[in-house]
């Protein structure tokens, strides 16, 4: 019995070795199909390609990938194809499945969206056996062939991005990024001495260190403490200005800094480094600053952005490198979107099986002790995806030092998969040891619901269901934790996010538990339960001294036709992030009818703010499209009190019939009262990697910076829009984060990766001119079919000599020698 044991297992070592022998040299291309019709035929392939000497035997072996958009199903001789839940596919192979050597195997399939842009595709193959799972290769991504255009369309693209850039990007100048409230420009400037002398009111010396970084930044001073009355630096204690205010004076005596509380100091101070170089910045040059005189506060509050670390985990160092950044430019609250279907990211001391399970994802999910593959994540395990405790007390401290205060979210209930998972390993786990009690006390689902649904990605089983104690113990446990996490290190947790949106249809309606409760209740539909989950969970948050914030769903009601805005809960003590204003999606109001109804709301434009969008229609820019197509521009028009008065600018609202926009409504007096301030988001299902997520984000949250904090202008409204004033506020801004902002970036720990401007190029008789999206950056080319690099020829001013049929490639090269989208044109 033990020969025949020891013989099994010499067997399948055998089997795996011969495997990872044979598929070592498998690769994957991902193409359109020769008869593909974005309109009316979206037929696609995967090729699989065996670039050995000897054939691939295919039998008994799965190819697994993700893919963002779905893909039918189909049963054919060689293979199957499956969904195995969420984004996770699997291709099965038939017994007689075999790719000969230096051959190839085609894999024809459809999806019912047309796959516009890069990120769209499949990607994280892996082949994994059907009877011993632990037997897989992993391929990784596989190569995309982008759609081909032909050079007649590619020049009408590269024309019309030439005359957008002469549009745009004119002269302009801005001193401030964000603008100020008021600023008053003197005449002279002011130069400091080699030794700069400086006083700092003793109310602000707990507030020291944004000081000592900027005097560490400037190495070619040494700055020494005086007394107030010959320091040239004052920063001053004033009664009476708001939290975030301040006074800022600079003039032949020096500078001076007025503010009540150290927030209005410090972002005094990012005042002062916007108004220097990167190179003044790196300790280079004489620093000169204008005569100026800044009395600056906040257009709004509540100056967020949504960083999404659920779908694709980024570490600590990475968020504090935003951290920093949004402390520059005057964003002070950081939504920590942690949790979701794909990955729970906060350890969790009562509950350690949310991080132990819903953290990994791996491709031996099925065993309980993991959750699946998602977003191209392939055959990883991925062992330590989550912030631990201590990680997560160090960036509460490190984000407040910054005047940011860290808002987390617990997506509830839908959205709540990697929880739900993970509650169910415990509930097993509990079960096998007879503790039937301790296994119940936090279980997110019900065994005997048997509700149909899919979510917006297509999940089956994402759900808590609202009818059992245990999910509302399960809040109350986490909060509790969290909560103390603040407290800890001397902050406190005022605002929590509970998720709230995309509960898919279908949800609840055959679940035991849930017409039990509606009994109980008295309720007549399903429907109830909806506001009935809302009022209870904001009872949990009240009873711990906290506000909850979450999406508009919670302000909303579905009477049997839809979501509409429930006027009945307006009175609740929360916070409505509203994001559904999709041009030509019909709730472009949404967020003023809510704030109207008496909901305190947020602006998270996905119009505008959606930073995971695509930047334009290039087939090779990253990002989804399904809100907007959004470059620097589309983000800088949100007009956060009048959203329609530039609407016509945006490529979709040309579409629109004035009717249509006349017929929505607007934000009253009420209103603006209510809508607390704008948000941007940046949704990870495409972000795998940090440098992604820079590519993704900069220059366009520059956007955000300006819209949150600088004041209303004369024509942010119907009746006063002017687009030649629009356009000429757009240009100081562009002119100001091209030339002087982006550079910057590279002066924070790690640098970032931010998106190079594109060139737009137009033919004139026999001179090719080009231009950028946003100005500060060279341009390169050549005319020999290669890429331009930094020792290509530079892009003369007056133009490119050309002659018929020249097919010239230009890009932007940084001084890191980065190399931007390539603009190929061919000359007429």
């Amino acid at each position: 019995m033990k020969l025949i044991k020891a013989l099994s297992i010499c067997g399948i070592l055998l089997a795996a070795l011969q495997l990872n022998a044979q598929q070592k040299n498998i690769e994957v291309k991902w193409d359109f199909n020769e008869n593909y019709n974005p309109k009316d035929n979206i037929a696609l392939k995967i090729i699989i390609k065996n670039n050995d000497g000897q054939p691939v035997d295919l039998k008994g072996y799965n190819l697994w990938f993700n893919s963002i958009y779905p893909i039918e199903e189909q049963n054919i001789p060689l293979y199957s194809i499956h969904n195995r839940n969420g984004n996770l596919y699997s291709i099965d192979f038939a017994d007689q499945a075999k790719i000969g050597a230096q051959d190839s195997m085609v894999i024809d399939y459809k999806s019912p969206y047309p796959i516009t842009h890069t990120s769209l595709t499949p990607n994280g193959f892996y082949l994994q056996s059907r009877t011993n799972p632990r037997e897989l290769i992993n391929i990784g991504h596989p190569t995309v062939n982008p759609l081909k255009v032909s050079a007649e369309e590619q020049n009408k693209v590269l024309n019309e991005l030439f005359e957008r850039n002469s549009n745009r990007v004119t002269k302009g100048e801005q001193l401030i990024l964000p603008t100020p409230a008021h600023l008053k420009m003197g005449k002279g400037t002011y130069k400091f001495s080699q030794q700069v002398g400086y006083y700092i009111n003793e109310h602000f010396n707990f507030a020291l260190r944004p000081f000592q970084d900027l005097s560490e930044q400037l190495t070619q001073y040494s700055f020494i403490n005086q007394d107030e009355k010959n320091a040239a630096i004052k920063v001053l204690y004033k009664k009476g200005l708001g939290p975030e205010e301040y006074n800022l004076k600079i003039n032949a005596k020096g500078v001076t800094i007025e503010a009540t509380e150290a927030a209005g100091a410090f972002y005094a101070l990012q005042s002062i480094k916007s108004m220097l170089s990167a190179e003044e910045l790196k300790g280079n040059g004489e620093v000169s600053l204008p005569y100026v005189e800044v009395n600056d506060a906040p257009r709004f509050d509540y100056r967020g952005f949504m960083m999404d670390i659920a779908r694709n985990f980024k570490d600590i160092n990475t968020i504090k490198k935003y951290i920093d950044v949004m402390g520059q430019y005057k964003i002070n609250k950081l939504h920590l979107h942690f949790i979701d279907d794909e990955g729970w990211r906060l350890e969790i001391p009562s509950l350690p099986e949310l991080t132990e399970i819903g953290s990994k994802r791996s491709p031996y999910y099925q065993d309980g002790t993991s959750i699946q593959p998602a977003y191209g994540s392939g055959n990883n395990v991925t062992e330590g995806h989550f912030l631990t405790k201590a990680q997560f007390q160090d960036l509460l401290k490190y984000a407040a030092s910054r005047y940011v205060t860290i808002i987390p979210e617990i997506e509830t209930p839908g959205h709540a998969r990697a929880a739900i998972k993970s509650m169910e390993t415990r509930y097993n786990r509990l079960m096998k040891e007879g503790k039937t009690k301790e296994a119940e006390e936090f279980l997110l689902y019900e065994t005997a619901d048997q509700s149909e649904y899919s979510s917006a990605q297509y999940w089956d089983d994402n759900v808590m269901n609202p009818g059992l104690p245990s999910v509302y113990r399960f809040l109350d446990v986490v909060l509790d934790d969290i909560k103390k996490m603040y407290e800890e290190v001397g902050l406190t947790l005022k605002v929590v996010s509970l998720g709230g949106d995309e509960v898919p249809a279908g949800s609840w309606e055959k679940s035991p538990a849930i017409q039990e409760l509606m009994k109980k209740e008295g309720f007549k539909s399903v429907y109830e339960v909806w506001p009935y989950y809302v009022e209870k969970i904001n009872a949990i948050c009240a009873s711990k001294g906290l506000t909850m914030q979450g999406w508009e769903e919670f302000g909303m009601v579905n009477k049997g036709s839809g979501m509409v805005v429930n006027d009945k809960l307006s009175h609740l003590n929360m916070y409505l992030d509203v994001w559904a204003n999709v041009i030509g999606g019909g709730q472009e109001d949404l967020v003023y009818r809510l704030a109207n109804a008496g909901y305190k709301t947020i602006f998270i434009s996905a119009a505008n703010f959606y930073l995971d969008m695509v930047w334009d229609k290039d087939f090779r820019e990253p990002g989804l499209k399904w809100a907007a197509i959004s470059d620097l521009y589309n983000s800088f028009s949100l007009l956060p009190e009048d959203f329609f008065s530039n609407m016509s600018l945006t490529d979709p609202g040309k579409k629109l019939e004035k009717d249509y926009i006349a017929s929505k409504v607007r934000l009253t007096e009420k209103g603006k009262s209510n809508l607390l301030g704008v948000k941007a988001a940046l949704w990870a299902e495409t972000v795998l990697t940090p440098e992604r997520m820079d590519y993704m984000l900069f220059p366009r949250l520059y956007a955000l910076s300006e819209r949150a904090w600088a004041p209303k202008r004369v024509w942010e409204s119907e009746a006063k829009f002017n687009e030649k004033s629009f356009n000429q506020t757009y240009a100081d801004f562009v002119n100001k984060v091209g030339i002087y902002e982006l550079p910057k970036l590279d002066l924070i720990a790690d640098g970032f990766n931010y998106r190079l401007p594109s060139v737009g190029v137009t033919q004139k008789e026999n001179k090719l001119m080009a231009n950028i999206e946003y100005p500060g950056f060279t341009i390169y080319y050549t005319t020999d079919g290669t890429e331009p690099n930094s020792n290509s020829n530079k892009y003369p001013s007056e133009g490119i000599q050309v002659k018929s049929g020249d097919k010239i490639n230009l890009a932007v090269v940084d001084d890191k020698g980065r190399v931007g989208r390539v603009s190929t044109y061919v000359t007429e």
